[in-house]
């Protein structure tokens, strides 16, 4: 039997841990409705132990970095190493996956639990065997809802449409990024019958952005998507 619990993945930069108090947050609203279960944690030293585990791992400080909160129905706190990022800070990803859209349901909940999880991987399997590299999920109407189950985001000239979905750090980081990067942000459905206007998919998730070279064999290009992610990092100012 699959363990439940629910998760989080933690952007460290430079050493620093980003967004503690907004992970808080969706950690403790999906704990309520989920586990009847009060989450709330100082985020400041939650944020010093991410980092102390970070330091733990020897993980560089000259690039992010990843680690990732686990929350038991028991209340009971994970931390875990999630990986070292090849940027410093969020950026677009150099990895441009060919995508196929699926049609599937998440068990029970959009939270973001270890079933959401397994439904992701099992998508991805499915993806795979259609000889792509990543899966957005869709609708019984062909609407997208996410890729790889983070906030999908489509360009339609220079407007961004984003796909609806859950609330989230990542989804809150990317309506920020592309107001900030001076285009037009529509919150709104689309899927396979806009596809075909559509000139960029990405996704936004805990390493930065993540551009589709292709999606159900259309070509798409990644030029407003660089500019989001050059925003994204760019509401963290170095110090």
């Amino acid at each position: 039997m699959t363990e439940l619990y629910l998760y989080q993945t933690v952007h460290l930069c430079r050493g620093r841990a980003r967004c503690v108090a907004e992970h808080v947050a969706v950690l403790a609203a999906a704990a309520r409705t989920l586990f009847d279960i009060e989450y709330a944690p100082d985020p400041r030293q939650l944020a010093r132990r991410i980092e102390a585990e970070a330091a733990a791992r020897r993980y560089p400080v000259d690039v992010s970095c990843f680690v990732r909160l686990e929350l038991l129905p028991d209340g009971r706190e994970r931390l875990l190493p999630a990986g070292i990022s090849y940027y410093d800070g969020y950026a677009l990803r150099s990895l441009s996956p060919e995508a196929v859209s699926l049609r599937y349901e998440l068990p029970l909940s959009d939270a973001p639990t270890s079933a959401r999880e397994a439904a992701m991987l099992l998508a991805r399997s499915a993806a795979e065997r259609a000889g792509a590299r990543a899966a957005v999920r869709c609708d019984a109407e062909g609407l997208f809802h996410a890729a790889e189950e983070a906030p999908l985001l489509g360009v339609c000239g220079h407007t961004v449409l984003l796909a609806p979905g859950p609330a989230s750090v990542e989804r809150t980081l990317a309506a920020r990024a592309v107001r900030a990067a001076g285009l037009e942000l529509l919150d709104t459905p689309f899927g396979r019958r806009e596809l075909p206007q559509l000139e960029e998919l990405f996704w936004v998730d805990h390493r930065g952005v993540t551009a589709l070279s292709r999606c159900d064999g259309q070509p798409l290009m990644s030029l407003l998507a660089e500019r989001v992610a050059e925003a994204m990092e760019g509401l963290f100012p170095k110090k």
